[in-house]
């Protein structure tokens, strides 16, 4: 290695767009910091902008770059005590401290930076960031296995949806596990590429579905299919895991055609309610799907040809993670033109909702779960917010002629409280868990008995 001197840093290739160290100066500046006061004295922050991609895509590249550039300022502002600063790539980056340093103090400093929105040319702009933490307590070797400890653990905090993870030596265990499963998966898919393409039934991947209820007349307005994989030597692995891996790896578009042939055919051997009504079914679309919309496109039509499903059954689920580009419009209003309806899911977790609901021909719109399951909370200023927040988005709906679907909802109380607000159709265990297709119509005959609620 380079023998660099500390006085020296300057002269270390810096980001143009941040004029922070890139990851080779910082691996460099950290190594030859660790030579001076010892590796005992160091700890790291990897911090990520959650989402930047979508921000990047939704408001475009030059807005993007201007975020990260005031996201550097800032980080100069509040860590002048830092003794480096990377910008690691893209959106993530990395702070390096030294000395006597409070790092739990430092991690809140970067949870209270993330709270203060940021206006850029009109938009007003909140971030929300992950962190990973790593310190002399994690048993790094090297000034540079800290950073990786930290990046670790970043990765952590991500798989988990939390905002903080603090590097455990579990988490290189379970990393590695994680690279095992995304083999499994390219093999999986790979040996059943022929399979999924022509697509009724598989081995491996099946689908249970769960019931969206219409309690104005307490018939099942739908059942959500949701993919689930069963590992012949793994067991079942969430698709908290393998959904964002096949996303990563390219291989949505083959199980996502997969899944919606197996809905529609699916759907036409479902019974009617009660009131003559046949249930639809949502299917959700990855927002990588998107990336060759007319291949969705094609699927979709060619789903409604091999089953004989009545478009007007079929809901295709999108997130607030997809893209808003003209080309998603227009892929949207060709699915919509064949007689589908359009459902927005997760509705108020993800960027620019409101203008989900004015630019895309959206027919319906899901409370995310994670307000529905705050109501009625013991924490008191929590159920009284997540209420005011519910009746917000239920109003919004209300107001543009688009129907609202409140999921999450698990027990009497969340339900009285929901249809005391207005809302007619409702999703979660308080009417039932996900069940296999064979299942489903004998639960719409012991709905419409009102034996299941």
């Amino acid at each position: 290695m380079m023998d660099i001197k500390l006085e020296e840093a300057a002269q270390l290739t810096t980001d143009a767009l941040t004029g922070f160290f890139t990851r080779d100066s910082a691996l460099r500046f950290f190594a030859e910091l660790e030579s001076n006061v010892g590796l005992t004295s160091l700890s790291v922050l990897a911090v990520e902008i959650s989402r930047f991609g979508n921000v990047n895509s939704s408001l475009g590249s030059e807005l993007g770059d201007k975020i990260i550039n005031t996201t550097a300022k800032r980080f100069k502002k509040i860590f002048p005590h830092a003794k480096g600063i990377a910008r690691m790539h893209g959106d993530q980056f990395c702070l390096m401290f030294a000395g006597n340093t409070d790092i739990e103090e430092e991690v809140v400093r970067i949870l209270d930076f993330a709270q203060r929105p940021l206006a850029l040319r009109g938009e007003v702009i909140v971030l929300s960031v992950r962190v990973g933490v790593a310190d002399i307590r994690c048993g790094a070797e090297s000034a540079s296995q800290l950073i990786h400890s930290a990046e670790v653990a970043l990765h952590r905090s991500k798989s988990d949806r939390a905002k903080v993870s603090y590097f455990d030596a579990a988490m290189i265990e379970d990393a590695r596990a994680q690279h095992q499963i995304e083999n499994d998966l390219r093999v999986s898919l790979l040996t059943n590429a022929s399979e999924l393409h022509r697509a009724i039934t598989n081995r491996e991947f099946h689908l249970i579905y769960q019931p969206i209820i219409d309690t104005s007349d307490n018939s099942v307005h739908a059942f959500e299919a949701l993919l689930r994989w069963h590992h012949p030597t793994r067991g079942l692995i969430s698709p908290a895991v393998f959904i964002p891996i096949a996303e990563q790896i390219s291989v949505m578009d083959v199980l996502g055609d997969w899944v919606m042939r197996k809905a529609c055919t699916d759907a036409v051997t479902w019974s009617a309610n009660a009131n003559g009504t046949y249930p639809s079914v949502s299917i959700n679309v990855s927002p990588t799907q998107f990336i060759e919309g007319n291949r969705l496109v094609k699927t979709v039509a060619k789903a409604i040809e091999e089953s004989g499903i009545t478009p007007e059954r079929l809901k295709i689920e999108i997130t607030e993670t997809s893209n808003i580009e003209r080309s998603l419009k227009n892929y949207l209003d060709q699915i919509k033109a064949m007689g589908c309806k359009i459902s927005l899911d997760d509705f108020g977790t993800g960027y620019s909702s409101l203008a989900r609901l004015t630019e895309l021909p959206i027919d319906y719109v899901k409370v995310d779960q994670s307000f529905s399951k705050d109501l009625c909370s013991q924490d008191l200023k929590r159920a009284v917010k997540a209420e005011r927040l519910v009746r917000a988005i239920l109003a919004v709906g209300d107001s543009l002629d688009i129907t609202s679907i409140v999921e999450g909802v698990e027990t009497k109380a969340q339900l009285e409280l929901i249809q005391a607000m207005g809302s007619k159709l409702i999703q979660g265990w308080v009417f039932s868990k996900p069940m296999p297709v064979e299942q489903i119509n004998d639960y719409i005959e012991a709905i419409s008995q009102e034996s299941v609620i």
